[in-house]
């Protein structure tokens, strides 16, 4: 699942995206690209952990057993890829799941780059605008608030 490659490919469109540092490049022929730097990560886990829609480590099959109408959301940390985000949401009855960090550690969408993943759900719901990842689209109405 790489919606931010396959959405710039489809498009012919490769944007350059600032070196973050910490990282090294995929190695040709590998197929996960590098995680975040870790203090990226764990800046962005803390401001994360502020926001009740953000449940932490979460499978996809548990994140998708909370959504139950459409427009549910919740954003939750990957199982299988260390310091993705995930926002997991249900559109038309089927769970979506669109990863939130490209390879580089930047917060974003098909066309659009965030300061961070809550200013990207903020900017979507306040703007009633679904988010358009890889031929998926997924409008932010309910955020499903984790328990306490």
């Amino acid at each position: 699942m790489r919606p931010f490659e396959d959405a710039l490919k489809q498009q012919g469109v490769s944007p350059p995206l600032p070196d973050r540092g910490g990282g090294s490049p995929t190695p040709p022929g590998s197929s996960s690209p590098p995680p975040p730097p870790a203090t990226a990560s764990s800046s962005m886990e803390e401001a994360l952990r502020r926001e009740r829609w953000y449940h932490g480590k979460m499978s996809r099959h548990d994140a998708e057993q909370l959504l139950q109408e459409d427009g549910d959301f919740l954003v939750r940390e990957s199982m299988t890829s260390r310091g993705q985000y995930v926002l997991t949401g249900l559109q038309q009855q089927h769970g979506k799941h669109l990863l939130l960090v490209d390879p580089h550690g930047v917060v974003r969408t098909k066309d659009r780059r965030f300061d961070s993943v809550s200013h990207l759900i903020g900017y979507h719901r306040d703007n009633q605008l679904p988010i358009i990842s890889a031929g998926s689209e997924l409008s932010l109405k309910q955020p499903v608030e984790r328990q306490t």
